[in-house]
């Protein structure tokens, strides 16, 4: 018995200080969001609620408690596994982060990104099946303003599910966007996209800063516009313009056809590549009408708020705001006469040619020179392009002008053009061409950053867009000024370009180019030049820690030798746009040393962490560059994984060769052409998405009968005006995201909980205050009563 009082004693004493500490670490109100380390700064604000920190502390951890925009407290006890997205801005934003291998089911309208084909469609006619989603055995649904009422019915089904609330403006995205990484346990990848995002977003503003601010509209069809206080609101004023509609309401109002006529814009925002929209009243009797000014939005990047959107959506604005300012100063012939016509020039083979006046039918033998041609603004004169061009919006309307093997010289003769353009091709069909009384210039081998500035200059020239070809050119060398700092202070990973066969690309090349800005070390540049052919022995040797793939699924790293690498062994890859990689132009440019630096980023990143936490950093580093790439096209890609390789190979023709005996890169340009099939089956879908796309704003569905009946009228205008954006509301169920006036909004903002959590700063839910207290009080009569036994 004596025994027994010891113990109680030493009991109390224990309970009393574990119950003093659960006091002190438990003082943070219970029932709020996340936990943050004595010392940290919270992040900004979002509506309420404060977003989690990944900058220092444990915070990144599980179990987790944290509340919704609902007020509903939920509870994750370890990493979701299996996560399940209501609307495609989650979806976009869990594919930025890197955790897409967990993410089990999407709806349609998140079809665009890599990867989705394999992941189970939760769509229903209207919203999303509570049933499809069950069936996912989800550990988290994610339900980015959903309709409440569908919240609670997978709430219903013991579904664990995060409500966000309407994401309207930039500080609202970044705060989804880090809430999200908290979630899923990905938050430095959150931390990573978000400062991507408010790093473009610095940089188009001061693009934008000394330019004039043109009047834009975005009509979604039926009168229905994009007014205030609404996420494409934003993306329209970050982009240099001014919202004609932001003065009229918010939200998503319908305006009358003499409102529309006094607004007059300027500009009109459309998501189809004919903006046909414009061909219609009142529209047409707009100046924006009048001038033939649009600008085409990629209708996914448009529609959901998500950091790529942002980046994606503003940047493209941007550069149509710049276009709009150079057409109204540009002359044919500038003060200097310097881009006049006619014009007498040597091309590459030492042949003069004349062009007596500014060339009006313009044809391409590669994409490299459409895609220049795209950039400089002079794609409505192109009447020819070759079928690797096709991700380029809208050269459904050109002829194409391919055979099995280069160009068909007949196809090119039938486009009856003023001008050929042939970068690069072979001299014999250079001469073929010029057999048929055609002008043709061919263009050099590019194989640097100043190759392809000469090239994009000269083709400026050619066609008399001086002025936008020397813009992309300083466009280009500031993204590569940027990358080089961006990768300045980073190890630089052995990397290689595999076309399969063994053949890569080697030193002399664009595609070296673009690995040595991005940060890289190119391993095959030690090898040889070009394109050569490599044995196994060689590759092994080589030993890259980073593969460049094409593919999302990199399939190449499962074969040998390419598995027993480095970068084989831990999945060590970036996915790089294969048209962009081999393409040698300006965007091509921009984009590939972006995503590969990105991907140097995450790489380095990942090996910190295997350094100080021991987890394991491999994985693909894929940031997803085909969702950006939509903004030059309508989504998909090219065929091949070569399809500028004709652009690589002035001095070596193995190129051909290589894409001939090469069954990864066929296999890879045919997942690109199925890529492209499913881009264009959502494009011809379209017309039906948008006859449901107003009812599918469950948001406004559910709260305003008023906008039912409005969006059914608007639902039923001529599905070509819905083409031009009432895809708005059904492309993502996310402007859910745009009901501005929705009391749905108002009612998650002012139910949200303020708090801090109680968690300790290792991620742990803390003691309740007083635990301690109460346990020392029931120890003690149980002392009391064991003394009077004795």
């Amino acid at each position: 018995m004596q025994n027994l009082r010891v113990i109680l004693l030493a009991v109390i004493v224990v309970t009393a200080v574990v119950g003093a500490s659960g006091t002190a670490a438990g003082a943070q109100s219970v029932g709020a969001e996340f936990e943050y380390s004595e010392g940290e700064k919270l992040s900004p604000d979002f509506s309420g609620q404060e977003p989690i920190q990944t900058a220092s502390g444990n915070t990144c951890e599980f179990p987790l408690n944290i509340t919704d925009t609902t007020g509903t407290e939920i509870t994750l006890d370890e990493q979701p596994d299996r996560i399940t997205t209501t609307n495609p801005s989650a979806a976009q934003t869990l594919w930025e982060i890197g955790a897409q291998d967990r993410v089990v089911g999407v709806t349609k309208f998140a079809g665009y990104l890599n990867g989705t084909d394999s992941k189970a469609n939760v769509s229903a006619e209207f919203g999303v099946s509570i049933e499809k989603v069950v069936a996912t055995d989800p550990d988290l649904v994610l339900a980015p303003n959903a309709s409440a009422g569908q919240v609670a019915d997978l709430r219903a089904q013991n579904l664990t599910v995060y409500h966000f609330p309407a994401a309207t403006d930039i500080d609202d995205i970044a705060a989804k966007t880090e809430r999200t990484g908290r979630l899923v346990g990905n938050c430095e990848a959150a931390t990573d996209i978000n400062n991507e995002m408010n790093q473009t977003v610095e940089n188009v503003e001061n693009q934008t800063a000394e330019l004039d601010r043109p009047d834009t509209l975005y009509p979604l069809g039926g009168g229905y516009v994009a007014g205030d206080n609404t996420f494409i609101n934003e993306i329209m004023q970050i982009g240099g313009t001014t919202n004609v509609a932001a003065s009229e309401a918010d939200g998503y109002p319908q305006l009358s056809d003499e409102v529309i006529l006094k607004t007059d814009p300027e500009i009109i925002l459309v998501t189809d590549t004919e903006g046909a929209i414009l061909d219609k009243e009142p529209y047409a009797s707009t100046t924006a009408g009048a001038d033939d000014n649009y600008v085409i939005m990629n209708k996914s990047y448009l529609n959901q708020p998500a950091p790529r959107s942002v980046i994606e959506s503003t940047e493209t604005l941007a550069a149509a705001v710049e276009d709009l300012q150079a057409d109204k100063t540009e002359d044919t012939t500038d003060s200097n006469g310097t881009c006049g016509f006619p014009l007498t020039v040597t091309d590459a083979t030492g042949t003069e040619i004349t062009l007596d006046e500014q060339p009006d039918r313009i044809t391409t033998t590669n994409p490299s020179a459409a895609q220049t041609l795209w950039e400089i603004g002079a794609q409505d004169r192109v009447v020819g392009v070759s079928k690797f061009a096709g991700y380029l919006n809208g050269t459904d309307s050109k002829a194409n002008v391919s055979a099995e093997f280069g160009v068909s010289i007949e196809k090119v003769v039938a486009t009856d053009p003023d001008l050929v353009l042939a970068p690069n091709a072979s001299a014999g069909q250079v001469a073929d061409l010029r057999a048929q009384n055609l002008t043709v210039y061919h263009f050099p081998a590019a194989t640097d950053i100043d190759d392809i500035a000469a090239k994009t200059e000269r083709t400026g020239r050619l066609v008399g867009n001086c002025e936008a070809a020397t813009d992309i050119n300083n466009e280009m060398n500031q993204t590569v000024e940027n990358v080089e700092n961006q990768t300045s202070d980073l190890d630089r990973p052995d990397a290689l370009y595999p076309l399969g066969g063994g053949y890569v690309a080697g030193d002399n090349t664009f595609i070296n180019e673009i690995m040595q800005i991005g940060g890289t070390t190119n391993v095959a540049a030690s090898e040889a030049d070009g394109y050569p052919q490599l044995s196994d022995e060689v590759i092994l040797q080589t030993n890259p820690e980073l593969m460049l793939v094409t593919d999302s699924e990199a399939s190449i790293l499962e074969r040998q030798p390419y598995a027993s690498t480095s970068a084989g062994k831990n999945n060590n890859y970036v996915v790089l746009n294969n048209n962009y990689l081999n393409q040698p132009a300006p965007r091509s440019v921009i984009e590939s040393t972006k995503t590969l630096a990105n991907g140097v980023e995450d790489l380095q990143s990942e090996d910190d962490r295997d350094d100080t936490s021991g987890t394991d950093g491999s994985g693909g580093s894929s940031s997803d560059e085909n969702d950006r790439d939509d903004t030059s096209g309508t989504g998909g890609s090219g065929d091949s994984s070569s399809s500028d390789e004709d652009d690589r190979n002035d001095e070596n023709e193995q190129d051909e060769m290589a894409v001939d005996e090469n069954e990864t890169a066929v296999d890879e340009n045919e997942t690109a052409v199925d890529e492209n099939e499913t881009a264009v089956d959502a494009n011809e879908t379209a017309v039906d998405e948008n006859e449901t796309a107003v009812d599918a704003n469950e948001t406004a569905v559910d709260e305003n009968e008023t906008t039912v009946v409005e969006n059914q009228t608007a639902t039923d205008t001529p599905s070509k005006e819905n083409t031009t954006s009432t895809e708005l509301n059904s492309t993502s169920n996310e402007e859910d995201d745009k009901t501005g006036t929705s009391n749905d909004v108002a009612n998650q903002e002012t139910e949200q909980d303020a708090g801090l959590s109680n968690t300790t700063d290792e991620g742990t839910e803390s003691e309740v205050p007083g635990f301690g207290i109460v346990v020392t009080v029931l120890v003690i009569l149980g002392f009391a009563y064991l003394s009077p036994r004795e």
